[in-house]
């Protein structure tokens, strides 16, 4: 097959964004969840071997506030800013082309084109129903795999296999 095209959205929108970005910053890298949440379970291990008194209280108080603000304010907060301000063409109809060289995204109702090149990638997984393709830790690009036609969507993930150099990109799916 020469190349593969769909039409879809370049990215994802409302829960399914809200999704891929939580899993993308806490999970895929647990290095801000775990400094997040290491001061609240400092502070178990303090009050276990009898540190607590009023002053440690308050500390032990803003140890466990921190981690909760992160979470379910910071968080929350900074997604829906994104969904609110982001570009309009991240969300408007593109016809998604897989190519021998990359991807290539039309956006037609923008007068707008992007290219991605295969060797550009470093990283592919499959999670929540897109190819989310990383260059080092920037997202690149995202392909919903419900827009692919059913009948080639299994010709669509060997093509990315096939053209991703797999010397440099890890592909997890």
């Amino acid at each position: 097959m020469e190349y593969i095209k769909y039409e879809s959205t370049l990215k994802a929108g409302g829960d399914e964004y809200k999704k891929i970005v939580f899993w993308n910053r806490f999970i895929r890298n647990p290095i801000e969840t775990i400094l997040t949440w290491l001061p609240a379970a400092a502070t178990i291990v303090f009050i276990c071997l009898g540190y607590l008194n009023t002053y440690l209280a308050v500390i032990y108080a803003a140890c466990w506030a921190y981690p909760i603000y992160i979470f379910f304010f910071q968080f929350k907060s900074s997604v829906n800013y994104h969904l609110k301000n982001r570009e309009a063409s991240e969300s408007a109809p593109c016809i998604i082309t897989l190519t021998q060289n990359g991807i290539l995204a039309e956006i037609p109702d923008y007068d707008k084109t992007l290219s991605y090149e295969w060797d550009n990638f470093t990283t592919i997984y499959k999670k929540f129903g897109y190819y989310m393709l990383f260059e080092k830790s920037k997202m690149t690009a995202m392909l919903r795999e419900a827009d692919i036609p059913k009948d080639i969507q299994g010709a669509a993930a060997d093509f990315i296999r096939t053209h991703v150099d797999m010397n440099k990109c890890k592909v997890l799916f």
